[in-house]
């Protein structure tokens, strides 16, 4: 759907749980359109819930694969949260993002998407008390294009990488290789055992 591309870096991680989980970034050239207009990026890159009304299909995909959290103050135990430097455990993906009314490209990272106040929400339990409900909003969208989102019904993240910093991010990113495990050795000098105890075979590997 993006037309020929100039190049395409990869890699597949299976998650320790034989689960594959793709990262792919594609070079595209000026014959795709101009990625820093916001509008050819809203055509093609969409932070928001369908309505439900016009595309019941899309809004049960993306609710279902394409929502982030909840996390922050509401469910401070979410994996994503982490300590920053004045010691406040915050969202490490920055949600819930703001309301924007229209979508801005950014020359230093990531374009900041389109999040109308538009009325399209929905209501989950609250992770923490069952008894309550928690809001849905736009604020709470991971980035992705529709086309993708309907045809494969899953959780696929789509963004304009524009800036030379975020493409060597994602560069080393997908580049980065297996964990690496610390391991604690005993005074029992049984090679075999410490092998079977200590070892962890990756996809590759495998």
């Amino acid at each position: 759907m993006f037309g020929e591309y100039k190049g395409l870096v990869r890699t597949i991680e299976y998650q320790k749980r034989g689960l594959p989980h793709l990262h792919l970034l594609l070079f595209l050239g000026h014959q795709h359109g101009d990625f820093t207009n916001a509008e050819h990026i809203d055509e093609l890159i969409l932070a928001e819930i369908p309505d439900n009304s016009t595309h019941p299909d899309l809004f049960n995909v993306i609710t279902r694969n394409m929502m982030h959290g909840p996390c922050g103050l509401i469910n401070p135990l979410a994996p994503c949260m982490t300590e920053n430097s004045s010691g406040q455990r915050v969202c490490s993906k920055k949600f819930p993002k703001p309301f924007q009314p229209l979508t801005i490209a950014n020359n230093n990272g990531y374009p900041l998407y389109r999040r109308h106040i538009n009325g399209n929400r929905f209501f989950i339990n609250h992770p923490l008390d069952r008894t309550q409900q928690f809001l849905f909003d736009n604020t709470w969208v991971v980035p992705y294009n529709p086309y993708l989102s309907g045809k494969y019904k899953a959780h696929i993240n789509v963004e304009v990488c524009g800036s030379v910093r975020a493409v060597k991010y994602i560069n080393k990113y997908i580049y980065k290789g297996s964990d690496q495990t610390t391991v604690e050795i005993g005074t029992e000098n049984d090679e075999i055992k410490k092998y079977v105890n200590g070892r962890y075979i990756s996809p590759v590997e495998a």
